[in-house]
């Protein structure tokens, strides 16, 4: 088990700047030149891959469910992911997609994705998970909804067939979900408990909470994304737009660096600085030589370049070697 992940030779994890997903689901509304311009878009805007929802209908719906005529109306044909998949490979861009059923699994893999998608919906889908795992290709697993017994579940089933190229995705499985009921400690405990990169599946609004997750120690952040708030269908509303998403991709970024290594130390620039920065005793009058140091003739001043303030203790009741004029730094050698 490794917390690094690698999708198409790029690596992922907690050395890494996060790994970006804009997240189309359906939002391309069955429409495959919308699909191919949040292609575009996202490559554009600094996304690291796109992710579709591969489906039949008929394999994962009942044919009463309310939701079933929905599905239906924006479900792209293999033909079309196959097209899509061809399409974003001209542009050296990670295409992939959840599988809801084991035929639409089998066709992705067909045509070479670089990785598979397990949606929350499917995190305690046993026989989907095990087949996927079989393929022996990274899996993003999100788990909303879920318990940590059932994540644990989940990736056992994955290492049962040898597969340990996991990642995993804290997830609220509300739409939208609000800031204020995401758990983001959640990905603290996630990052504890397993040793695979460990990101956040976002359906929510706001930016702040993917910018919150990454300072939480999310490696991959995945979004719901859409060329138009305005479109019709359910998850546009929620959705990002490109201007935003590429706002967000770039403070994303930052926020590894901004990080840093947790170690305490001065940078260069403190360094460089230090001498203006901090002070040092510092005669508050003119003090003759042979006399006397108290609080009524040195004081704490900037520069530096003299005794450190913390010696002050030291300091007090020593007498000067020479004459030591106003404002000018003390030092030890103008001691006796």
């Amino acid at each position: 088990m490794t917390d690094e992940l690698i999708i198409n030779k790029r690596k992922i994890g907690s050395k890494h700047d996060p790994f970006f997903i804009a997240e189309a689901g359906l939002n391309h509304n069955g429409d495959i030149k919308i699909a191919k311009q949040m292609i575009d878009k996202a490559i554009e805007s600094g996304a690291d891959a796109i992710k579709f929802q591969t489906y039949k209908s008929e394999e994962f719906l009942t044919e009463s469910s309310e939701y079933f005529n929905f599905f239906k109306n924006v479900e792209l044909s293999f033909d079309e992911f196959d097209e899509l998949n061809n399409y974003a490979k001209e542009k050296n861009f990670t295409f992939f997609s959840a599988p809801f059923d084991i035929p639409s699994a089998d066709f992705l893999n067909k045509i070479n994705v670089p990785c598979f998608k397990i949606a929350s919906s499917d995190l305690t889908n046993m026989p989907l998970i095990r087949h996927i795992a079989k393929m022996k290709k990274p899996m993003i697993i999100s788990t909303g909804i879920g318990t940590m017994k059932e994540v644990e579940e989940a990736v056992n089933w994955c290492l049962l067939e040898n597969n340990n190229q996991i990642a995993l995705l804290h997830c609220v499985a509300n739409y939208p979900a609000l800031p204020e009921e995401t758990n983001l400690n959640a990905i603290k405990s996630m990052i504890k408990k397993f040793s695979f990169p460990i990101g956040y599946s976002d359906n929510g609004e706001s930016t702040l909470v993917d910018i919150a997750a990454v300072s939480l120690g999310a490696c991959i952040i995945e979004k719901h994304y859409t060329l138009d708030k305005k479109f019709d269908g359910p998850d546009h509303s929620f959705s990002i737009e490109p201007k935003d998403l590429k706002q967000l991709t770039s403070q994303l970024s930052l926020i590894t660096k901004m990080k840093g290594t947790g170690l305490k130390f001065p940078t260069n620039f403190e360094i460089s600085n230090k001498h203006t920065i901090r002070k040092s005793i510092t005669a508050k009058i003119d003090i003759p030589e042979g006399g006397k140091l108290s609080e009524n003739n040195i004081s704490i001043k900037r520069p530096e370049g003299g005794i450190e303030p913390k010696s002050w203790d030291s300091v007090i009741t020593k007498r000067t070697n020479k004459l030591i004029k106003k404002d000018s730094v003390i030092k030890w050698n103008d001691l006796i």
